[in-house]
């Protein structure tokens, strides 16, 4: 059953932090706030938990979540000609780039939000994040706009066969024993929430400096749809825009050329 969880926005509770982490080893999603758009985030080697959820094109990639630079870089990704000038400008912040790794081409981001920086750094290692909607759909903001957004729909329920206390009826009749309430239990599975926990963060009664810019931000974007990321392919021959996003062409541009 999923559950949403209260979380301070610039000192996250370590507790919640490990908790968040767990589900993440154990191959469970986990919603995450970040300065742009609310996201979902597992280990990258449970992906299809991701595509699932999203109802998402397994041909689209999926950017990772990192706390650092120097995590980015433990994983020998490869820079480019402008990738670092453009880390070290705008991470943590609202830019992707998207590198060449021994793993393959990978998008990374370092977000200018602390729970998601705690996460990452708490489990060691990049984390595979995206928006927490279904594809196509608006971008949620928060976790109760991402619990609703990824909520199973009506159709899902009316596309589920009868059942009753223990099994379901087929053509073949009444499934009975362990494998009819195996199957049965598939079932209902699938038509939970998929994400297991949901941290909503909010900011202390006396704010830092920190707690400002996130006020701030906050109130910039307040009569604005949210822009996610901006993203750029970075090589060592050239610098490619993506995606249109927080971060602008001209201000790219200005920086790299």
């Amino acid at each position: 059953m999923s559950e949403i969880i209260q979380i301070n926005a610039t000192k996250p509770d370590p507790e919640i932090i490990r908790r968040a982490c767990t589900l993440l080893e154990a191959g469970e999603l986990v919603g995450v706030p970040t300065e742009t758009v609310y996201g979902i985030a597992c280990d990258p080697a449970h992906l299809e938990k991701i595509y699932a959820a999203k109802e998402r094109d397994r041909g689209k990639p999926v950017a990772r979540l990192a706390a650092s630079l120097e995590q980015v870089e433990a994983l020998g990704a490869n820079f480019g000609k402008d990738g670092r000038k453009l880390a070290s400008t705008y991470w943590p912040g609202p830019l992707t780039l998207v590198l060449e790794t021994p793993e393959g081409t990978t998008g990374f981001r370092v977000p200018d939000h602390e729970v998601p920086l705690a996460l990452a750094r708490a489990f060691g290692k990049p984390i595979a994040l995206t928006s927490a909607n279904k594809s196509g759909d608006t971008d949620a903001t928060s976790a109760q706009e991402a619990f609703q957004a990824l909520e199973p729909t009506a159709s899902d329920f009316r596309a589920s066969p009868p059942s009753d206390d223990e099994g379901f009826h087929s053509t073949n009749g009444r499934e009975a024993g362990a494998e009819g309430r195996q199957r049965n239990a598939v079932k209902r599975q699938r038509l939970e929430n998929p994400v297991a926990l949901y941290l909503e963060s909010f900011q202390a009664l006396e704010p830092t400096a920190s707690d400002l810019r996130a006020s701030a931000f906050a109130k910039a974007t307040a009569d604005r749809s949210p822009r996610p990321s901006t993203v750029l392919m970075c090589t060592e021959t050239e610098t490619k825009f993506l995606r249109e996003g927080a971060v602008s062409q001209e201000e790219i541009t200005s920086l790299i050329e």
